[in-house]
């Protein structure tokens, strides 16, 4: 007979299922060290000791063993030998060094200001207001804007969502190839690259607050695109088209329905189009990644995410009207309105 130890343990139980879930905090948290760790990185050449791994990171080995554990257990580093750990798929895309890595993006999600805000989560239940604002006393983009470390994490995070869901979104659909294309709340450019490199005949701006849209001139300049800094909810600027990656979904509808209509109060003709591209959440309690970002958009920026009707809503609301909806192989959707 096989030794108890030997067995398959038994599935949790329904308040062991529970449980877990009240702790999802718990392996959050370990994959956030592991990220700031680069225990990836030090894993990339095989499997090592725990030992090893400890003294590489200046930690303490029976402390770290015991976090890699518990994220080994759902599928994030597996445990070789005895206290030796290697990498799985999931470990992969921790990785500093590779095309592709999640790691900037586990950092924002994983700090300690983010846990701090969802541990308010309550408030915004309550009030519909923010948790960010009261952890942090400001709203999420004028908090950013004054402390540089975490606009950086922050803005890192989104050039490593984007460049891991946006290209399926420009690969679904045609941008043309002609005209000039906004790129609205574009950061540092990523976005506006991506797909330049598809439609190399179309001119480009990219167009957001002053103190971002610097960080956009070592990859823009160089391929003639503009830059321009201001206010989107003031003016945008003259455009035949306007792009927007996860813009319309910080803001409530009043902000969201003021930032459109500015689009389509610039737009230089008639055949002019605005894309958003976003999740769009489905009916029901089908799973949903959009669904979990919606969550983040309550706790963190008062925004929120929409299903396909509510969108048409906004566009009809600004004097547009949704045209159709182009769905690509990640959850991201481009979603075209035209003028009304």
């Amino acid at each position: 007979m096989p030794s108890s130890s030997s067995q398959h343990a038994p599935a949790p139980s329904l308040y062991e299922q529970l449980i877990l879930l009240g702790v999802g905090y718990m392996p959050a948290a370990g994959v956030y060290i592991a990220a700031k760790l680069k225990v990836a990185d030090l894993l990339a050449g095989g499997p090592k000791p725990v030992s090893e791994l400890a003294r590489a990171s200046k930690v303490n080995e029976g402390a770290l063993y015991r976090v890699m554990r518990l994220i080994a257990s759902v599928g994030v580093f597996r445990e070789v030998a005895p206290h030796t750990f290697g990498n799985t798929p999931l470990a992969e895309l921790l990785r500093s060094d590779l095309p592709g890595s999640a790691r900037d993006t586990v950092l924002f999600m994983g700090e300690p200001l983010h846990l701090r805000v969802f541990a308010e989560l309550l408030h915004s239940v309550e009030t519909g207001g923010t948790a960010f604002k009261k952890e942090t006393g400001m709203e999420p983009f004028e908090f950013f804007r004054r402390n540089e470390e975490e606009n950086h994490t922050f803005n890192a995070a989104m050039t490593s969502i984007s460049g891991h869901f946006v290209p399926p979104v420009i690969e679904a659909y045609d941008f043309g190839e002609s005209g000039t294309l906004a790129d609205i709340g574009g950061g540092h450019g990523i976005l506006l690259s991506m797909i330049l490199q598809k439609h190399r005949a179309l001119r480009g701006i990219v167009f957001d607050l002053p103190h971002v849209v610097e960080g956009a001139k070592p990859r823009i300049l160089a391929s003639g695109c503009e830059i321009i800094g201001g206010d989107f909810f003031e003016a945008v600027p003259s455009a035949d088209s306007y792009v927007m990656k996860s813009i319309i979904h910080d803001w409530d509808d009043a902000h969201a329905i003021t930032i459109l209509r500015n689009c389509a109060k610039a737009m230089r003709g008639p055949a002019g189009r605005v894309i958003l591209i976003e999740l769009l959440i489905p009916q029901g309690d089908e799973p949903s990644f959009g669904k979990w970002v919606d969550v983040e958009m309550l706790a963190m920026a008062g925004g929120r995410e929409r299903t396909e009707v509510e969108y048409g809503e906004l566009f009809a609301a600004a004097g547009l009207r949704l045209a159709r909806v182009v769905r690509s192989a990640s959850p991201f959707c481009a979603i075209e309105a035209v003028k009304a």
